[in-house]
């Protein structure tokens, strides 16, 4: 099989837990897309409004780039509707138009550290922890007091007992401006959660291999892959 083309010809949605990551990989010369839409972070905690931003950066990159030129970043797990459980983010796209790719993960945790190597960090324990990527690390509020809305009562009920701690996936080596110029942001997710916040060195290796995967998995019937 020919070695892939970069992707100046495609156009990249992606979840906006994903926006440093993303960010860094089109700043450092690899992700080269024509152009690159965002989603708000958070959404999958909203699953009607996920849909709706979805369908909107849809019709946007279409104005750059045909459905077999788009690519998807958001977890095939990060949308589950309320009336039909087992529609998806896929389900979405399938819906949605013919050739669309999505990067192959279950989440977006997923797209930069895949189970082996999850597990590998936790020691065996990868469902005991509670995993961040930057953009979790930045949006975890959002998602918890303002979408869930959740309390502090509600924190206590659903962090200590059920994860050990929360791991951040740290791709971009972030750990020592959070430690030094950030701490009390730290001090503050440990305060209501009641979790450690222990941050991993990782590469962003899986997740440049998982878009390159979609440069040479276009779909030739139009499903969703």
């Amino acid at each position: 099989m020919s070695e892939p083309r970069g992707f100046e010809d495609r156009c990249l949605i992606s979840c906006g837990m994903l926006q440093p990551e993303v960010a860094h990989l089109m700043e450092s010369g690899f992700l080269n897309a024509r152009r690159v839409f965002f989603t708000p972070p958070g959404l999958h905690a909203l699953p009607d409004r996920l849909e709706e931003h979805l369908l909107r950066k849809l019709a946007q990159a279409r104005r750059w780039c045909p459905d077999n030129k788009i690519i998807v970043a958001y977890g095939k797990k990060c949308y589950v509707s309320t009336d039909q459980p087992g529609r998806r983010v896929h389900s979405i796209l399938e819906a949605a138009g013919q050739g669309i790719v999505a990067v192959q993960a279950n989440y977006g945790y997923d797209m930069v550290a895949g189970v082996e190597e999850r597990n590998r960090i936790s020691g065996g324990r990868e469902d005991k922890i509670l995993w961040f990527t930057i953009g979790w690390l930045r949006n975890w509020d959002t998602v918890y007091r303002r979408y869930f809305g959740w309390d502090a009562a509600d924190a206590n009920a659903n962090f200590p007992g059920f994860y050990d701690r929360i791991t951040v996936l740290d791709s971009l080596g972030v750990e020592d401006e959070y430690m030094t110029q950030h701490a009390e942001a730290i001090l503050e997710i440990f305060d209501w959660t009641g979790l450690e916040v222990v941050f991993q060195p990782i590469t962003l290796n899986r997740f440049k291999g998982l878009l390159l995967d979609t440069l040479v998995k276009v779909p030739e019937t139009g499903a969703i892959q």
